[in-house]
């Protein structure tokens, strides 16, 4: 916005005091600065994007493949839009990561009028987890930098990591009380509120 004020106010000025020159600077920059909003607008809109996971569950040392795809759904070239596929920030700090990535999850691209682009890569599953793939971010603008928009291209998968399983086929899991706890046949107190616990009346009771 400081820019047209700027223009505004430098064209004002060239039209009170008739700077012919200065004033059709103004009008050209005026274009430039309609014409880069409105390019970037239109860039940003006719961007359509999905994501594609050969899976959503896996196990510990599995690769899950991920392709984030880009079309330009407009009639006009895109000169360059920055596409960006979101993962937690927890998944990447550790050594190794909880997901270990190959492959390019950030790439800058340029896309011509019905033509699709795609983000390819690879995880590699070290620890388990259930985590967020996506959502894929879009960044856009003009050409002279002016102007940049954002745009969240599709909604996000869920991929569940599975623990190890380990074989405990040398643990010891035997009961040592095979049918059970064992019934006592006697009682070490007798309990006098308990019928059956009570002796048969004798006399001189």
């Amino acid at each position: 916005m400081s820019w047209y004020v700027g223009a505004v106010l430098i064209l004002l000025f060239a039209l009170v005091f008739n700077l012919g020159l200065l004033a059709y600077a103004m009008y050209a920059l005026l274009g430039v600065l309609i014409v880069s909003r409105l390019m970037a607008r239109e860039w940003i809109d006719k961007l359509d994007s999905n994501r594609e996971c050969n899976r959503s569950e896996a196990a510990i040392g599995d690769t899950v493949a991920v392709i984030a795809n880009i079309k330009n759904n407009g009639r006009w070239p895109i000169a360059w839009v920055l596409a960006e596929d979101l993962l937690p920030r927890s998944a990447l700090t550790f050594n190794p990561p909880n997901l270990q990535l190959a492959g390019e999850r950030i790439k800058l691209l340029s896309v011509w009028p019905g033509q699709q682009k795609s983000l390819r890569y690879q995880m590699k599953c070290n620890r388990r987890g259930y985590y967020q793939i996506g959502p894929l971010v879009l960044e856009s603008g003009d050409l002279f930098g002016l102007h940049r928009r954002y745009k969240v291209g599709n909604d996000p998968n869920y991929l569940l990591v599975y623990p190890k399983v380990i074989p405990i086929e040398g643990y010891d899991i035997a009961s040592r009380r095979p049918i059970g706890e064992v019934r006592m046949t006697y009682r070490l107190y007798e309990d006098p509120t308990r019928i059956s616990g009570v002796r048969k009346y004798e006399p001189g009771d």
